[in-house]
């Protein structure tokens, strides 16, 4: 017997897991990986290095050298931050880090070129810091960041005439660069912080409705978004159709959970194609049973039509395996509508549905039994064999027919 050695475990390099955290931060801004925090820190992070990039470029132009060397300190530390962030993978700790600096330089920047006028309202900044603070960090570390602008806005608008005569006013040109590059910073960093939080918005919206479409019709759906309630229903004449995975039960006894919950979804995947291509409604599945109706919440007038297509279709389906099916359809009057406010679910009442329940579980494995009022509406289309009268539980004698195809 021959054996195998597992294969050698090889291990990212550094530069690799940088990599590798870069785009998992692009990837953050798709619909399938929708996080909001990551998408602003690690955004806000790349956006704030090049901005310190250009500013200190600018500083050292207009020979503002110590600002330029605040800056590119800075720039360092961004750089810092996204090595940690490839070694630990914390995104808090990556806008930490961003954050502190871009409040050290806001400041340091400030005083260096002397107030507001002299360094084009380089505070400004502080606008995004405490929006990015305020989404990606705690109450507490937020209302710090306020708090710190907060204060040193005050204090540096009562010391704004020691600090612009503390020094020569910067090259005119500087402050206006200056200007325009904190309107344009800011501008960017709050579309990038808005259109990630509509984005996050949207992909929720659309995940809600998603998931309420897998619970709801699509016109229940629909009125209970537009009007917050839905209204039961009558229907004149629909089709409900009961099936019963005949001999399951005694075989979840025999199978495994996993390999019994796999079975059973594979066969009412199956049903559930059918009623789509059919327009029918699957209304509910209960262990190994399954309803479904034709004509609601849309009326439909070849409703019975229709159900008897998805009912042999069914039983095709099943023949051959190691299931039987037992099949049992009526046709009538009902009412439909939404009950509950927890898990809600759109049901159908009336004596149609207790009728079509009595056909499956009165019926015959491989068969579907059906009643006379939907034998009388397919009799043109679909050949029947009768069954004879029998008793009925809460209905007596019913005289009932096998639809054959």
């Amino acid at each position: 017997m021959s054996s195998q050695r597992p294969a050698a475990t090889v291990e990212p390099t550094f530069w690799e897991r940088l990599a590798a955290r870069t785009r998992l931060a692009g990837a953050a801004a798709t619909i399938e990986n929708p996080t909001t925090i990551m998408r602003i820190a690690t955004g806000a992070a790349w956006a704030a290095a090049a901005n310190a990039i250009f500013t200190a470029f600018t500083f050292f132009w207009f020979d503002e050298p110590a600002a330029g060397i605040m800056t590119v300190a800075v720039t360092v530390s961004y750089l810092a931050a996204w090595i940690f962030y490839a070694m630990t993978g914390s995104v808090l700790d990556l806008a930490m880090i961003t954050v502190v600096a871009s409040t050290i330089d806001i400041l340091a920047v400030h005083l260096l070129l002397g107030g507001y006028a002299n360094s084009g309202n380089y505070m400004v900044w502080g606008i995004t810091q405490v929006l990015i603070a305020a989404i990606v960090f705690p109450r507490k570390v937020t209302l710090g960041v306020v708090a710190l602008f907060a204060a040193s806005g005050i204090a540096f608008g009562v010391l704004e005439p020691w600090l612009a005569g503390g020094r020569p006013p910067p090259d005119p040109t500087l402050q206006t660069l200056l200007f325009v590059i904190v309107l344009l910073g800011n501008l960017g960093l709050l579309t990038l912080i808005l259109t990630s939080i509509l984005n996050r918005l949207s992909a929720e919206r659309r995940r809600a409705e998603s998931l309420l479409l897998n619970v709801l019709p699509a016109v229940i759906a629909a009125e209970l978004k537009e009007h917050g309630e839905t209204k039961a229903r009558r229907f004149d004449s629909i089709s409900v159709l009961f099936a019963d995975v005949v001999g399951f039960t005694p075989m979840t006894a025999l199978l495994e959970p996993e390999e019994m919950v796999d079975r059973l979804n594979v066969i009412f995947t199956h049903f559930d194609t059918l009623a789509d291509r059919y327009g029918c409604e699957k209304i509910r599945t209960i262990g190994d049973g399954y309803m479904v109706a034709a004509g609601v919440p849309v009326p439909k007038d070849d409703h019975a039509h229709a159900l008897a297509a998805m009912a042999l279709e069914m039983l095709d389906y099943i023949e051959g395996g190691p299931f039987r099916l037992r099949i049992g359809i009526d046709t009538g009057p009902a009412i439909a509508g939404v009950i509950g406010t927890k898990k809600f679910q759109y049901d159908v009442w009336g004596d149609t549905v207790n009728t079509a329940s009595r056909m499956e579980s009165h019926g015959e494995p491989n068969r579907i039994q059906v009643t006379e009022s939907v034998r009388a509406i397919l009799a043109d289309r679909y050949a029947f064999r009768p069954r004879g009268t029998i008793s009925i539980k809460g209905k007596g004698e019913m005289e009932t027919f096998f639809l054959l195809g």
